[in-house]
């Protein structure tokens, strides 16, 4: 029989803490309402689906917009508490005075690869943050099952995502003046 430690109380650290310190580490941190909170390590289909996605967006969205893989999005404050996300792929423009960081502002696609321990997360929480904070669209992508999907939430009313009328088979993504048709099916690769 094993004896387990009570959970450590979590600390609040402020948006400065955070880019001094946990932006810049090696492993992976997101800012949760102040609160410092591990990523965990990516399955293998999740990131091999990330990269296609960042293949085929690439040559047709640069030079101004950049599809990055992992690159932080500072989505605003509650009572004082920020938090930052790290999306599996954020179509961002270069960012402004902070380098390791985007802005929603400059922000045009987040895109978040469902995992089997962020299910929850990705649909829900995620999506409810990504909108409040004005990100234009959010693709949710889930590669887990025989059939690929992708949705796109791309319409935000009254501060959340509308649901949008879809079989999951693709979508239709607008960046800048780019319209990129995607089938989820591409984002899978034997």
């Amino acid at each position: 029989m094993s004896i387990t430690a009570p959970p450590v109380a979590l600390a609040h650290v402020t948006l400065a803490e955070w880019d001094e310190d946990y932006s810049q580490r090696d492993d992976a941190y997101e800012l949760v309402e102040g609160v410092p909170t591990v990523a965990p390590n990516e399955h293998f289909d999740n990131v091999d689906a990330t990269m296609l996605l960042a293949e085929k967006l690439g040559p047709i969205i640069r030079p101004e917009w950049r599809p990055l893989s992992h690159f932080a999005v500072l989505l605003g404050e509650r009572d004082g508490r920020h938090t930052v996300r790290q999306p599996d792929l954020t179509v961002a423009r270069r960012p402004g005075a902070i380098p390791h960081r985007a802005d929603p502002a400059d922000v045009a696609l987040v895109v978040e690869v469902i995992s089997p321990g962020s299910v929850e997360t990705d649909t829900v929480t995620k999506r409810h943050e990504y909108a409040r904070a004005g990100v234009p669209a959010y693709l949710l992508v889930d590669v887990r099952g025989p059939r690929p999907t992708v949705v796109l939430f791309d319409r935000i009313v009254d501060g959340t995502y509308a649901t949008p009328d879809t079989d999951g088979t693709q979508a239709t993504l607008r960046i800048g003046q780019h319209t990129i048709h995607l089938a989820a099916s591409e984002l899978v690769q034997d």
